[in-house]
């Protein structure tokens, strides 16, 4: 068995230190445009450290904030995760949102770290006429192909299912990406990452039909549960044999409530997090959580003021230990846990 990435397959063991879900290149900007209906005077600005003030508070204050199509950007960031002892990096930017599998493949190469690509489709709003109106079959056989063959005419290949999008109510062509990923993970084996809305509980709804279209539960990962801390939610999730993913460390934003807008409240806290990590590992679940940062915001990375992909390594490891975690928990955190699941191959 082995991983699948933008430079081919590895062994498990080669992963080290694994972020298993970020963006090193992605364009959000639809998204935030069609929702931002009353537009503040800074809103077209360009992201700096003279401006950075703007975005503690609500990230999309500035639309520019919202993607990063620089390579060189990406690869300085790269090098100090790296540097920090990173091995690996889960790259699930999907079509919609800018993936760019070459561009991927020269960022792995130049900077010696490991990129796992994904693929799938992601949210509603973001997808196309044609993947909108394309049947479920139609989707899985893209997905299948991004796997097996690469994608496009590249020859890059895929290691893992997502982020495929759900909102907070799923559309039906988010239900149909959905059924498209669990063929696809039946069929290849590959696992699944799974976006669901921040303040609402659908990994429940999701995983149980990602379940039922051929998905393993132990292949399924639903990500972003750690926005609004709910226990009980995580719980359940978790007894259904899936992942789940802390995935926002560093994003500890302060969300004015409104009818409009991508987000609509606060982001817990750091040592939030670590804290409901520590009694879910106290209760015997610390094999199926990754933890990882979702660099989705430019004001994230370190040359616009953030903490940059090696966050984790820097500032979450201590604060997980500090929380009462052991050095194990954080391996298991860190390498054990991604590798068992990106380590996925059809039986």
């Amino acid at each position: 068995m082995s991983i699948t990435t933008v430079t081919g397959r590895i062994k498990k063991e080669e992963l080290g230190i694994t972020l298993t879900h970020e963006h090193l290149l992605w364009d959000l900007r639809p998204l935030v445009e069609t929702t931002e209906t009353n537009p503040n005077p800074y809103f077209r600005d360009k992201v700096g450290l003279a401006n950075r003030y703007l975005l503690y508070g609500d990230p999309y204050t500035l639309l520019d904030n919202a993607y990063n199509d620089s390579e060189e950007v990406a690869l300085k960031e790269l090098l100090a995760f790296k540097a920090a002892g990173g091995g690996t990096v889960v790259d699930v930017t999907t079509d919609e949102i800018a993936r760019n599998p070459s561009a991927l493949k020269r960022l792995s190469e130049k900077s010696g770290v490991n990129i796992v690509m994904g693929c799938g489709y992601y949210l509603g709003a973001t997808q196309t006429r044609e993947t909108a109106a394309s049947s479920v079959t139609a989707l899985a056989k893209r997905i299948i192909r991004d796997i097996t063959e690469g994608v496009g005419d590249t020859g890059i290949k895929a290691g893992v299912i997502g982020e495929i999008g759900t909102g907070a109510a799923v559309s039906e062509e988010e239900w149909r990406a959905v059924a498209a990923a669990g063929i696809a993970s039946a069929e290849t084996g590959k696992s699944i990452h799974v976006h669901t809305a921040l303040w609402e509980d659908n990994g429940l709804a999701v995983s149980d039909k990602l379940i039922k279209d051929g998905a393993e539960a132990e292949k399924i990962c639903i990500n972003h549960i750690d926005v609004h801390l709910r226990e009980d939610y995580c719980k359940r999730l978790l007894d259904r044999g899936v992942y789940i993913e802390f995935d926002n460390f560093g994003k500890e934003f302060f969300i004015p409530k409104r009818e409009t807008g991508v987000l609509r409240g606060r982001f817990a806290y750091d040592i939030e997090r670590v804290a409901l990590i520590k009694r879910l590992a106290d209760k015997g679940y610390i094999k199926r959580i990754l933890i990882t940062n979702d660099i989705c915001l430019k004001s994230m990375l370190r040359q616009f003021g953030g903490n940059g992909y090696a966050h984790i390594n820097l500032n979450v490891v201590q604060m997980l230990l500090d929380g009462g975690l052991t050095q194990r928990d954080v391996d298991l955190l860190l390498k054990t846990n991604p590798a068992e699941f990106l380590d996925r191959e059809s039986k």
